[in-house]
């Protein structure tokens, strides 16, 4: 589906919950307790491992991709202390990145033919990009620690309307199929993982907001990827990859 018909789609409920909800505040008896946020920012982070692997031998450059996030989110407040979010955001999840690495196991593609594609542990320099855009849906706990700040916690649930994940390989060379395979030269190579992206990423959201008057308020979060974002059965990497974003942005009560 052509990307601008998923924003339309997101526009298009976005405005459906904002009515739905003041629908709701007019009728509902705990109405003083419901309110609505629109919230945008920027986001820093990537499709990483837990850890560097030792293939990795040197990031060279990093730069975050699509970078944004923005989004509706309903709230209510349970007591004086502890309330409850549900939100709809579209997020950019990205970055570029180019690495120095040795005994890299990955497939490159020879041609539109799969089965000619060079597939083996390379050494040598890497770029990767990923581009992936999600709808993700937050179910969060909120505590009030004051007037001022609150902290927020809970899962999510995203599913990808955009899926990109490419590079390409640089000056050097690849050990065929087993790392003590034919030694076969590379100058240049490109790869495309984007269909073996996982359309749904499930994880976990810890953040806190700043109050700045009665309607502005500032917000940051972590958010961590549980699953590895690409599909079970890839093999094209060998370390699991998991989407790990630190999210800034502001808000505004409606």
């Amino acid at each position: 589906m052509n990307m601008k018909y998923y924003i339309i789609a997101l526009v298009v409920s976005t405005f459906t919950m904002i009515a739905q909800a003041d629908e709701k505040v007019k009728q509902d008896t705990v109405g003083n307790n419901f309110s609505i946020d629109i919230i945008a920012g920027g986001k820093i982070g990537g499709a990483a491992p837990l850890s560097l692997p030792k293939e990795i031998r040197k990031i060279n450059k990093y730069t975050p991709a699509v970078p944004f996030l923005l989004g509706v989110r309903a709230n209510y407040q349970i007591d004086q202390k502890w309330g409850v979010i549900l939100g709809l955001t579209f997020e950019g999840k990205g970055m570029n990145a180019d690495a120095t690495v040795k005994g890299y196991k990955t497939t490159f593609n020879a041609n539109d033919d799969p089965n000619e594609n060079m597939r083996g542990y390379y050494t040598g320099d890497i770029t990767t990009k990923v581009h992936n855009l999600y709808l993700s849906v937050p179910v969060l706990a909120t505590y009030k620690l004051s007037e001022k700040w609150n902290v927020q916690a809970g899962p999510y649930i995203a599913f990808a309307v955009k899926r990109k994940f490419f590079g390409e390989a640089t000056n050097g060379y690849m050990r065929s199929e087993v790392p003590t395979g034919e030694k076969l030269i590379v100058d240049e190579a490109a790869y495309d993982f984007s269909k073996s992206v996982r359309n749904i990423d499930v994880g976990a959201s810890l953040g806190t907001s700043y109050n700045i008057n009665k309607k502005l308020f500032a917000l940051a979060q972590f958010d961590y990827g549980f699953n590895n974002i690409m599909k079970t059965g890839f093999e094209s990497i060998s370390f699991g990859m998991h989407n790990i974003f630190m999210n800034v942005g502001i808000g505004y009560k409606l």
